[in-house]
């Protein structure tokens, strides 16, 4: 299956930076062609994020689907994202 992530970030959001290394390494740990992500700032992408139900930042969205907000740690996501390459 494959697995499209997109990580709703702001300027001002403490968290974000954070949140983007943390996706980067773990998307590198699993090195799979068929997970795929998108930086994007919630302001300016704001309809996109309201219809994926992001209320708060940083968000994760998966295949258009909000599936964490704020994000896990490290082992939740790695763990979560390996469960959604094997569906």
């Amino acid at each position: 299956m494959k697995v499209h992530l997109e990580l709703f970030t702001a300027n001002i959001c403490s968290s974000c930076a954070d949140a983007k290394n943390l996706l980067s390494r773990a998307i590198e740990d699993i090195a799979d062609d068929r997970l795929t992500l998108d930086y994007l700032d919630v302001v300016e992408n704001l309809d996109h994020a309201v219809k994926s139900g992001v209320l708060a930042t940083p968000a994760l969205v998966l295949n258009g689907k909000l599936v964490f907000c704020p994000l896990p740690k490290r082992g939740k996501i790695l763990q979560f994202l390996k469960t959604e390459l094997n569906k």
